[in-house]
């Protein structure tokens, strides 16, 4: 499990990283789907590990200013990227 930044997210999904807009339909629904392009996944022999790189794994954080949300599942698309659903955290105060 890794915690990142929204930042550190940015940088690891590509040239086109989510937008602001992106982010407040999330928050406000709860959870969303974010897709990854095959670019962003790096392949056997192309990284420092023997397999290949995913940009997010299952239980990875994303902070989102005073938000986060929780990897909670990728499926591969035909075209070799990834669609991970993400879902809000909920706030420890929230009863």
């Amino acid at each position: 499990m890794r915690r990142l930044t929204r930042s550190e997210l940015a940088s690891r999904v590509g040239p086109r990283p989510p937008s602001d807009a992106f982010w407040r339909r999330a928050i406000d629904r709860g959870a969303a789907a974010l897709a990854v392009g095959a670019d962003a996944v790096v392949g056997e022999g192309e990284g420092e590990t023997d397999g290949p790189t995913e940009p997010l794994d299952t239980g990875d954080i994303v902070d989102v200013g005073d938000r986060a949300f929780v990897v909670v599942g990728a499926e591969r698309t035909e075209s070799g990227g990834r669609i991970y659903r993400i879902e809000l955290v909920a706030d420890r105060d929230e009863g």
